[in-house]
């Protein structure tokens, strides 16, 4: 058996760098469950909270190891202050850094499943009728209504602008349930 220097470097590389990978990944995640202390909804039976630091963006072809990944989207567990914003005090934000690319909005659940939220939200209701008032009342726009389906999607400004109308529209008569709409990881058929 001939030892080969090349591949036991390389085999020992990987026990070195591997673990150090897993960890950012990790470190990331941790980054985002402290982040995560904004309003919480549930979806199901999971209960998630808003990360309202977190910066969302679509991701490119190379993911950093501060961000996670979720389908097509990086999260940044908190934006990263530009030279300029460092000398300032903690408490001033420089808004042209913390401003995402698209209106998005990230959520950590207890178990660590993390989501991406758009700036709009999807209303199932028992009457039609509800939903025109709905819409005029909270500021949104109509996006989707199905009478038969009972579901309408409503669209705002911002993902906090929706989380303001979702708190408006739970309990009204008529509506069933209001639910963040969530961006959905890409499934591809085998």
């Amino acid at each position: 058996m001939k030892i080969r220097p090349m591949q036991v470097c390389a085999g020992l590389l990987s026990l070195i760098v591997a673990p150090i990978a897993l960890s950012q990944t990790y470190t990331a995640r941790a980054q985002l469950d402290l982040a995560a202390t904004g309003e919480s909804f549930a979806i199901g039976d999971k209960t998630f909270r808003l990360a309202p630091s977190a910066v969302v963006r679509k991701a490119g072809p190379a993911t950093d190891a501060g961000q996670v990944r979720l389908a097509s989207y990086t999260i940044d567990p908190a934006p990263v202050a530009s030279p300029a914003s460092r000398t300032r005090s903690a408490r001033s934000v420089d808004t042209a850094t913390a401003a995402p690319a698209e209106n998005l909005a990230a959520a950590m659940s207890a178990d660590g499943t993390v989501v991406v939220l758009r700036p709009q939200l999807n209303v199932y209701f028992n009457d039609a009728s509800v939903v025109a008032a709905l819409v005029r009342d909270t500021g949104g726009t109509l996006v989707y209504s199905s009478a038969v389906g009972g579901k309408a999607i409503v669209r705002y400004g911002s993902v906090a602008e929706a989380m303001q109308a979702r708190q408006r529209i739970q309990g009204r008569a008529g509506v069933k349930q209001v639910n963040p709409d969530l961006v959905r990881p890409r499934v591809h058929p085998m």
